[in-house]
């Protein structure tokens, strides 16, 4: 799969209009169905892969169970099949990014906001316990948040519905180590809605410590620290949170699926206890404590703009936050940066002004972001300064200060 499928029509229906992420099993992109003119993501399986009888099983299960889930926090499908061998899954477009982007870019979050995430993952979770299926790969690269702060669950692709036969064998490590349960590390079959839970629970140490509870060099290194350590105290790292918190990670991260949280509710009802003990607006210790307030910083003496070399436009840097990309009325996509040119992607990269300091971060835009000729790693600010030339896509702008 390559830049090559943009464009393309999927069972004569589903055109490619933009790549929106890959992974070493699948690539999903943004498609509009010629049908009704409505937009949807479409998970393509690699065609290397389709000829692996258990990743395509693996592929098609997800498809069955999430037509079987209906939740406002489990991300819908509407169509699967296969086209020339192509296997896909036609899903809900989520304008937004995944939980992992945020936990990079803003380090520890702010308690209630922490807990809100939590308890929507748990209310998908919920959904899915009810029809007996357990996810079995929670961890924040599967979560998305939407435009309007709405947690959406996806990729059920290590999903197992009871009555569905494991296609993996006993001790086969499934998951992703950070987030893995001691008992789905040892066996995979163990695997149940407690297991669900705690892979939340690590989640929701992660945003608030800005770590995971577990840390080391490989993942065996990690996995048995799930089986072993004892939980590590949150305290230690967020000393602002009540000390019922701890209590809640000694319960929700226990060894034994036994000394866990049975349910989801009972999870939920446990975030809920916590809520109770925050203030209304959470914020980190220090900036509690009252003083003199500093006199303002006098403004900018420069001003930033961006030139597009090729015709000498100029455009203005005005705002904090500008997104570089490429107007797309039908999705309803307005960068304040526009740069009309196909090689741009519609959200490309950050532009931002931190009181006249001026980053630009690429978004893992499709046709990378480069700062004088060096390839930027997605999602890391790097510092701009006067004369710097960029190339977005196949456009190149220099940045002034002037």
């Amino acid at each position: 799969m390559n830049g090559d499928m943009i464009g393309r029509v999927i069972k004569g229906r589903y055109k490619l209009i933009d790549e929106r992420g890959r992974g070493s099993f699948a690539t999903v992109y943004i498609v509009r169905d010629l049908g009704d003119n409505r937009i949807y993501a479409l998970k393509v399986m690699h065609l290397e892969l389709s000829g692996d009888g258990e990743l395509l099983a693996r592929f098609q299960r997800e498809a069955h169970i999430l037509l079987n889930l209906s939740d406002s926090h489990i991300v819908r499908i509407f169509d699967y099949g296969n086209d020339n061998n192509m296997h896909y899954i036609v899903m809900d477009y989520i304008d937004g990014q995944n939980l992992k982007y945020y936990m990079i870019n803003q380090g520890p979050m702010d308690p209630l906001r922490a807990i809100n995430y939590a308890r929507q993952i748990a209310e998908g979770l919920d959904s899915a316990y009810k029809q007996g299926v357990v996810h079995r790969d929670i961890k924040p690269q599967n979560i998305l948040i939407n435009s309007k702060d709405n947690v959406k669950i996806t990729d059920f692709g290590l999903a197992r519905a009871q009555d569905t036969v494991t296609l993996t064998h006993t001790n086969v490590f499934m998951g992703t180590a950070y987030y893995i349960s001691p008992e789905q590390a040892e066996n995979g079959r163990l695997a149940d809605t407690r297991s669900d839970l705690y892979s939340v629970a690590t989640v929701l140490f992660e945003m608030l410590a800005g770590q995971p509870p577990y840390e080391g060099e490989t993942a065996v290194d990690i996995v048995i620290k799930h089986l072993n350590e004892k939980v590590p105290s949150i305290l230690r790292l967020r000393p602002d949170l009540p000390p019922e918190m701890d209590t809640f990670m000694q319960k929700a991260l226990a060894k034994s699926p036994a000394n866990r949280f049975a349910t989801p509710q009972d999870f939920i009802a446990a975030l809920e206890q916590l809520i109770q003990l925050l203030p209304t607006a959470s914020h980190p210790p220090d900036k509690s404590i009252e003083g003199p307030k500093p006199p303002p910083l006098p403004p900018p003496s420069k001003e930033g703009r961006v030139v597009v070399i090729a015709s000498g436009h100029t455009i203005p840097l005005h705002g904090d936050k500008m997104v570089v990309g490429r107007q797309d009325p039908t999705l309803g996509i307005y960068p304040e940066i526009n740069l009309a040119d196909k090689t741009v992607g519609r959200r490309h990269a950050y532009l931002r002004n931190q009181q006249g300091a001026y980053t630009v971060e690429d978004l893992n835009a499709l046709n990378k972001t480069r700062l004088n000729g060096v390839t930027l790693t997605p999602h890391e600010e790097r510092t701009l300064k006067d004369g710097d030339i960029l190339r977005f896509g196949s456009v190149e702008v220099r940045f002034e200060l002037r």
